[in-house]
């Protein structure tokens, strides 16, 4: 499988760094949190669920703001062409929920939101996902998987549900 080839390389490259990291104390900690803002510049690779769009890699930047050490919004631009003849872009707002790790400085978090889809016309869209916040590095780094549900309403070579695979950085302040 396509996907599994070219998927598989990333994956082993995020496991090595994980392995041989140093353990060191998550920036954050429960008593002394104060609420953060990330700005996030991300590569993404798009899995439309419709036969006339093609994988394609893309990418985007986004915008978060935790009100606490488990609660925040994103707001998020991204961008890809699935050689449909017209450049796929989605701007979206989603609420996070993390559950961070006292030790070690990983976060597992949900997300689920919704915002526009823009190709040939615009539509509204839906999503939610979950992904993995990697703060143990001296450049904090993230990867997490969504699955986006569209409003249907244009033809099916320009719209259609699609999935995405995020891995990105994230300037924390």
């Amino acid at each position: 499988m396509k996907l599994t080839s070219q998927f598989f390389p990333l994956v082993a490259c995020a496991a090595m760094v994980i392995a041989f990291a140093p353990r060191a104390k998550a920036e954050y900690d429960i008593k002394d949190y104060r609420a953060e803002s990330h700005l996030n510049a991300f590569a993404m690779y798009l899995l439309p669920e419709t036969k006339e769009a093609e994988k394609s890699w893309g990418g985007g930047f986004s915008f978060d703001f935790f009100f606490n050490e488990n609660l925040g919004t994103s707001f998020a631009a991204a961008f890809a062409d699935p050689e449909t003849g017209d450049m796929w872009q989605t701007y979206t707002l989603d609420f996070n929920l993390r559950f961070p790790v006292d030790e070690g400085g990983l976060a597992p978090y949900i997300l689920v939101g919704g915002g526009a889809f823009v190709a040939d016309g615009s539509e509204m869209l839906a999503r939610g996902g979950a992904g993995l916040d990697i703060r143990f590095l001296p450049l904090p780094l993230f990867i997490d998987w969504i699955y986006t549900f569209t409003s249907g309403s244009g033809a099916p070579e320009q719209s259609g549900d699609f999935q995405t695979i995020r891995f990105g950085t994230r300037l924390v302040f």
